[in-house]
């Protein structure tokens, strides 16, 4: 038993060591050569402060989201299990290609916490679908307002948009897909059960993956029910991603753009998240910097831009990676301490 306690342990520590890893290389490779010292001096630190606000109740109101749906799956989460879970979802998310490793993430953190995998997965998912239908409507939003100036982009960046918008709607379907109608989500069950059988199946465990998928679709029965339920995290996701493209204007305003109105930021940012959310990188590292470039180079002063840019992507990305990170471990030893 302290043979077994012993390498639960150290596998513990290897797996935060490269998690500590892979922070340092993506947090190298966003501020490689960049200033940000010297840009945090120069800029208006109660802006700077509102931003990183933003950024916290992004976090608290995605932790919102997954407690609803746990909520109606018969779970009673605290805060600290909410933040935990929100935490994982932007700590995984941001070190992986495309943020395909959020899900899986908060699914770990889930299943320690001994809630249902299937439970979680329906929560989960639906989490994201409110978060992709409220990120198209944004980007409808900010298309309509630009009077189509995203369509006259030059270059390979042209194409962003379009390609980014497509992979949302086709995210959307494929969830809507999935959760509510039986005969898909009966297919993707008859995939995981001949993926089961080619592992090698245990005695007993095919009745335990159907028992899983039957809880499933009593779930997916339950939000079908309470239509309010998916209605009121909507809201939340519209709050929530507007909280996040609110950064970059509190960061502008932090530089010195007294110019720049609110609205014009929110649509423009609508516009620049949906064309690169769901591209292979992490954090959309690289392209975001090119977008902004494009984006803003009529609405921001060019001597400017490369500081708001910066400060943004610090504000918004590097910063609350560092918390999560940091959030997580923290949340996770008070509740090796309370199980002790």
């Amino acid at each position: 038993m302290k043979l077994l306690k012993r390498k639960s342990l150290w596998l513990g520590a290897l797996f935060l060591l490269l998690l500590c890893g892979a922070t340092v290389y993506v947090i190298y490779k966003e501020l490689n050569g960049q200033d940000i010292i010297g840009t945090l001096k120069s800029a208006n630190i109660g802006w700077v402060l509102l931003a990183v606000c933003a950024m916290a109740l992004y976090a608290v109101a995605d932790g919102i989201n997954i407690s609803r749906c746990l909520l109606l799956a018969g779970y009673e989460i605290t805060f600290p299990q909410m933040m935990k879970y929100s935490f994982a979802g932007y700590f995984f998310s941001s070190i992986t290609p495309s943020s395909t490793g959020g899900q899986p993430g908060q699914l770990y953190f889930m299943a320690k916490d001994k809630l249902k995998v299937s439970h979680s997965a329906f929560t989960l998912l639906c989490a994201l679908l409110s978060f992709q239908c409220a990120a198209v409507f944004l980007g409808i939003v900010g298309v309509i307002f630009s009077r189509g100036d995203i369509f006259k982009l030059h270059g390979r960046f042209a194409y962003v948009f379009p390609i980014g918008f497509a992979l949302n709607i086709v995210i959307i379907i494929g969830l809507f897909c999935v959760l509510f109608t039986r005969r898909i989500a009966g297919f993707f069950a008859e995939i995981g059960l001949r993926f089961l059988k080619f592992r090698g199946l245990k005695p007993g465990g095919k009745f335990k993956f159907l028992r899983s998928f039957a809880s499933y679709r009593r779930a997916a029965a339950l939000l079908r029910m309470n239509k309010s339920v998916f209605l009121k995290m909507l809201l939340v996701s519209l709050v929530q991603l507007i909280l996040f493209h609110s950064v970059t204007f509190f960061c502008a305003r932090a530089i010195g753009c007294s110019g720049l109105d609110w609205f014009t930021v929110l649509r423009t940012q609508s516009s620049l998240f949906i064309s690169v959310s769901s591209l292979p990188l992490p954090g959309a590292a690289g392209v975001t910097e090119y977008g902004y470039a494009l984006f803003y180079s009529d609405l921001i002063p060019k001597e400017l831009l490369g500081s708001v840019m910066l400060l943004s992507r610090f504000c918004a990305f590097v910063l609350p990676l560092v918390a999560s990170g940091l959030g997580l471990v923290f949340l996770s030893l008070i509740r090796k301490k309370e199980t002790a």
